[in-house]
């Protein structure tokens, strides 16, 4: 079955600050920034920066199974909140997806936008000038998302975080490896170096 994702989720713009996030050690609510993911997209809830906020600001509060979707910048893709999360906005760069229906989990909605079919969708009708590309609001609505049985979002998912899980131990190995043979080739010339005095 395929859904549009208005369809699917309640769809919201981040909190538009004025100017730059000034951080307030009393402030009222945490804010998701870019740079609170890692590598492989999960959530740094520690480092979220403290802002004071300005009128009601519940539309943007982020939840737990809540999906954020980067808007701005050359790679658009998406985030599911897998954390229990307080008092906490996104910026406006991103797209808060609260999902309305039990017929699809939040990890699957976020995996399939991440896939090839939706990120091309993504691609041709982001707006690109001068400033960074942006993918506006009134086309996301329409994208289309595949919706199989929840037992099958379910194994996709798990075999997704198995795939994630595999590359991350391979950089490793592949670090790990050009460690050692550096070490290696280092050796061998120290010891030939001493072999010629």
């Amino acid at each position: 079955m395929k859904q549009k994702i208005k369809d699917i989720a309640d769809i919201q713009i981040g909190y538009q600050f004025r100017g730059k996030v000034e951080t307030d050690p009393q402030g009222t609510h945490k804010v998701i920034q870019i740079r609170d993911f890692d590598e492989q997209f999960s959530l740094n809830k520690e480092n979220l920066q403290t802002v004071r906020l300005k009128g009601d600001a519940d539309r943007y509060l982020v939840n737990k199974n809540d999906v954020l979707f980067l808007s701005r910048g050359h790679r658009n893709y998406a985030i599911p909140i897998t954390v229990q999360l307080n008092d906490t906005v996104a910026a406006s760069y991103f797209f808060i997806l609260k999902i309305r229906t039990n017929k699809i989990l939040p990890d699957y909605l976020a995996w399939y936008i991440n896939q090839a079919p939706a990120q091309e969708y993504l691609y041709n009708i982001a707006r690109r000038g001068t400033h960074m590309p942006l993918v506006p609001l009134s086309a996301f609505t329409g994208l289309e998302i595949e919706i199989p049985d929840i037992k099958s979002q379910s194994m996709i998912v798990s075999l997704s975080a198995l795939l994630d899980k595999e590359k991350v131990l391979l950089n490793k190995l592949r670090e790990k490896r050009s460690q050692l043979i550096k070490t290696i080739c280092l050796k061998i010339a120290r010891q030939r170096s001493d072999q010629d005095e």
